[in-house]
């Protein structure tokens, strides 16, 4: 597909894919660093036109002059970047993972301009209580599936080489074995969509940026209360990186925010549960009730 690509001042380039039809849906994806195309391949809203947002140093999107540019604040800069390029007064944005921290972010800095908002596995604020709910998902993970122990250790270990000086070809190999932690079960669905995301372009510097930031004692709920726009919050049972917890908070910190659990899935919800993800948030976007919400 297609990236189309404008230039905000300052003469960097952001770029964009579109598909579907009816209300725009701008969907930031997580990584960060990710194949959007990729990340995104699986997602569908149907009666919505879904823009997937490239975020700087993906897609067509030109990379800042330093990985100090990769911070959230950085890409919620983006995000406002694209509303004035569309012309759009608000925009209701779709963020996962790294992407709900955008998105969360860009809430914060711009009330004002958002329109909805639905979040999915993506914390607003490592602290103790994240940690403790991390370790309690892994346990539950390792205790639930036959092997999950087995994968989160090897997921653990390939985490840990990830951070050493590797080769494309053994990055790769470690990065797919991260990643097969991020999933429930290694059904079909999952294996192929992990196969085709983690073979996909990819940009290895925001990475580990995220993870200075994230070290460092993220925090996006300082405005919390600003943010009025009607807020879906989903966490998923069997997510060992942002627990259902995290997402739990962000729903109950704004004033707006409701909660949705998924139960059974991991990390990807538009992959492991396409059915139940597409009939939350199509509602959702809709004005209409969601079952299972609080």
């Amino acid at each position: 597909m297609t990236y189309l690509t404008f230039q905000p001042e300052g003469g960097r380039r952001l770029s964009y894919q579109r598909r579907g039809t009816g209300s725009l849906v701008v969907c930031v994806p997580g990584g960060p660093g990710m194949d959007p195309e990729a990340y995104f391949a699986e997602l569908e809203l149907p009666g919505h036109e879904l823009l997937v947002f490239a975020p700087r140093g993906t897609g067509e999107s030109s990379a800042p002059p330093t990985s100090g540019g990769y911070g959230i604040a950085g890409y919620a800069d983006d995000v406002e970047a694209l509303r004035e390029h569309l012309g759009q007064q608000k925009l209701t944005l779709y963020g996962n993972s790294h992407g709900a921290c955008v998105a969360l972010a860009y809430a914060g800095a711009h009330p004002d301009r958002v329109e909805r908002l639905v979040l999915t596995n993506g914390p607003a604020r490592i602290d103790d209580a994240f940690i403790a709910a991390a370790r309690r998902a892994r346990t539950c993970f390792a205790e639930t599936f036959a092997d999950g122990a087995d994968r989160l250790a090897a997921a653990a270990d390939a985490d840990g080489a990830l951070a050493g000086e590797l080769d494309e070809a053994e990055r790769r190999r470690q990065y797919r074995t991260l990643m097969a932690g991020y999933v429930a079960e290694l059904g079909p669905a999952e294996v192929g969509y992990l196969d085709r995301l983690c073979a996909a372009p990819m940009n290895w510097e925001p990475v580990f940026e995220m993870s200075k930031e994230f070290v460092a004692g993220l925090d996006l709920l300082a405005g919390a209360q600003a943010v009025v726009a009607p807020t879906l919050a989903i966490g998923c049972e069997f997510d060992v990186t942002v627990p259902a917890a995290a997402m739990h908070l962000i729903a109950t910190a704004l004033p707006n925010g409701h909660f949705l659990e998924l139960a059974g899935i991991g990390h990807f919800p538009e992959v492991e549960a396409p059915a139940e993800f597409r009939a939350a948030v199509t509602a959702f976007l809709a004005g209409r009730p969601v079952a299972g919400i609080a």
